[in-house]
Formats: C-alpha cells, structure tokens, sequence
C-alpha cells in the first residue's frame, strides 16, 4: 500500500494547489485519466463541503486529506475537525435541481464505489470514499 497525505487550510484558495498535487501523486497510479479527473472532482467537492459546511467559511482551520494506493483499489479520506454533519440532514436531491448547489453528495456517490462517514471521532467527521480498480487493469 501507498499512502500519501495532503493538508489544507479552510479556505477555497489552497483547493486548487491541492489539486495540482494530488494529480501528480495520482498519475503513479494506474487508474484511468478518467477515474483520475473524477478523484479530483471527488477529493475538491469533499474538501469543498467541509469549508461550507463543517466549518461554516470560517478561515484558517485544518482538513486532512490521507489518499491510500491498494492493489485492488484507492481509498481517500477527507477529515475535518469542525462541525460534526447531521447524517439524517442529508437527503437524495431530486433532480434537476432549481438551485445550483445541493448536489455534492449525489456527485460523490456517482463517481466513486462507496461513500462512508465516519462520526466516531470526538470531533469533526471523516468521509471515506473508495473506487475499487477494474478488473484486468493493474
């Protein structure tokens, strides 16, 4: 296993250099430039949802972001250390969507295989998102 670990700051302006690094971390990979471009998507609307919403723009706090290389698949977990996220808050949106926001949730679940919380920790919240490799891709 590979395992690879970002940190970032509340704020919009660090999601773009995050990006830039995780793209060069994930071209050693040998997922699809297509899965690649959607853990991107994936990883910014996560880190993009703790910003608005565990931390409420509130500048300055941390969010971890730990990426970790299987044989058979990639793991990413964001983690925050803000607000913990009311689960039965968060509803299947309906589509199409008058409002242009509200449907981060449902893209996450689309692009990637699974889609866990963990609201164990004392503080904040974890999402953990996994897509496995498809067979026959090494």
């Amino acid at each position: 296993m590979t395992q690879k670990i970002f940190v970032i700051k509340s704020e919009s302006k660090y999601l773009k250099p995050l990006r830039d690094k995780l793209k060069l971390f994930l071209r050693k990979t040998r997922f699809s430039s297509k899965d690649r471009a959607a853990f991107l998507v994936a990883v910014g609307e996560a880190c993009t949802n703790s910003i608005r919403h565990t931390y409420q723009g509130e500048k300055g706090h941390k969010i971890r972001v730990t990426v970790q290389v299987r044989k058979d698949k990639i793991v990413f977990k964001i983690r925050d250390y803000g607000r913990k996220i009311n689960l039965s808050k968060v509803k299947t949106p309906r589509l199409p969507r008058k409002k242009p926001h509200g449907l981060g949730i449902y893209l996450l679940k689309t692009m990637m295989d699974k889609l866990k919380y963990n609201t164990t920790h004392a503080r904040g919240n974890e999402l953990i998102l996994t897509k496995h490799r498809k067979r026959g891709v090494r």
